[in-house]
């Protein structure tokens, strides 16, 4: 069992109480889920940003937003800026988005250039980070170069940044497992899909005023499927469905639909090798504490959250497809279309219940959720998923 830190316990049982804390871990009969400070508290906000997002792999953005060589791009991460460069190689790397001089942000936006300038005094960075001049730092008229390694101590200071089938993510701690670990419960489940031919076709952004654990119960249930998702219930009823599991730090869920439908499996290419019944299979993952996967046989769908305030989360979704002619021919126009529309429509039809989800947690009267045993399985248990991941060394 990982080990914990007990300092952490204490704080986490200042911010929601005792009986918060006892809540999160009662059984799914009773009253349960993190309290309502949980989704309204700065300071537990806090916490999760420096416990979770900030010691976990956080997906940032698709391979293919960086087009060649000097492609710069600025994100933010658990509240800290980093920005984003392909160098010369071709190579990804990211870096505190802080100037090493006075700690001016770098960049604001997404750019193409041959060296990060800061807007403030002018130093200057090659895009492997390294330092390349200094204006009238000692006096006027005085421009210092660096050459030959001999200012590496004032080099933009690194972040870990690793890249998986054209998906780029980061670890601002440098400390979490091997990326293809911690992907490694949603691996072995989709070991049927060749994941090497995905390719990015676009992305949407949506900013909720929900809190960002409310969007992942939400994307994890499939009981209120019958209720919000007129078009999803058709191609999938509910007796095809279950409640998914967690394995390790892991989400999964799964179904075998009757057929496929246009923007789940028809108009594009599949996967290669697929069975018939993988053909029909939906499957649904979340790998804490960002990166959510939706897969079906012509696509593979990233939902990445990124909490902004108690009650703001900004989402993105990206969109890939199978193989580069579903990608760049024209005859898959119109499925490419019809992929991204059916995930807008569907992501829409959510927005508005996880806002009043999330005023619902200002009200005195609401103790803790009554989950169904049935589909809310994995809902109740994230309460404790995000507990254990504060605690954890």
């Amino acid at each position: 069992m990982p080990q914990t830190v007990p300092a952490i316990t204490d704080e986490i049982k200042k911010l929601i109480g005792e009986e918060g804390y006892t809540q999160a871990f009662a059984p799914i009969d009773q009253p349960s889920g993190l309290p309502n400070a949980a989704y309204w508290s700065a300071n537990w906000l806090d916490l999760e940003n420096k416990r979770i997002f900030q010691r976990s792999w956080v997906f940032v953005m698709a391979d293919a937003e960086l087009e060649g060589p000097g492609a710069i791009k600025p994100a933010e991460v658990a509240g800290t800026p980093i920005v984003l460069v392909r160098d010369d190689d071709g190579q990804v790397r990211a870096f505190h988005n802080v100037c090493r001089h006075r700690g001016t942000q770098l960049v604001g936006e997404a750019c193409v250039a041959k060296t990060i300038t800061c807007p403030y005094h002018a130093w200057a960075y090659r895009l492997d980070g390294t330092l390349k001049s200094r204006p009238h730092f000692h006096g006027p008229n005085r421009l210092e170069r660096f050459e030959n390694g001999e200012a590496e101590d004032l080099a933009l200071h690194p972040v870990r940044c690793e890249a998986w089938n054209g998906c780029h993510f980061v670890d601002l701690s440098g400390q979490a497992p091997d990326l293809t670990t911690w992907l490694d419960p949603m691996l072995k489940r989709t070991s049927a899909y060749d994941f090497s031919q995905i390719r990015w076709i676009g992305k949407k952004g949506y900013t909720i005023k929900s809190n960002w654990k409310l969007v992942l119960e939400n994307y994890m249930e499939g009981y209120h499927v019958f209720a919000a998702h007129p078009r999803l219930i058709a191609h999938a009823p509910m007796d095809v469905r279950w409640s998914g599991e967690w394995k390790e730090n892991v989400f999964y869920n799964d179904y075998v639909a009757p057929g496929i439908s246009e923007g789940r499996g028809d108009g594009l290419p599949h996967y290669p090798h697929l069975s018939t019944e993988d053909s029909r299979r939906g499957l649904w993952f979340v790998c804490m504490p960002n990166f959510a996967v939706e897969v079906y046989a012509d696509q593979f769908v990233v939902l990445a959250t990124y909490p902004l305030a108690p009650d703001e989360t900004y989402e993105e979704l990206h969109f890939f497809v199978v193989g580069d002619a579903a990608a760049e021919a024209e005859k898959y126009a119109a499925g490419r279309e019809e992929l991204i529309t059916m995930w807008h429509d569907l992501n829409l039809e959510d927005v508005g219940l996880l806002e009043r989800l999330q005023r619902g947690r200002r009200s005195m009267a609401f103790d803790g959720s009554i989950m169904s045993p049935a589909w809310e399985g994995p809902a109740h248990e994230l309460a404790q998923q995000v507990i254990r991941a504060m605690e954890r060394e």
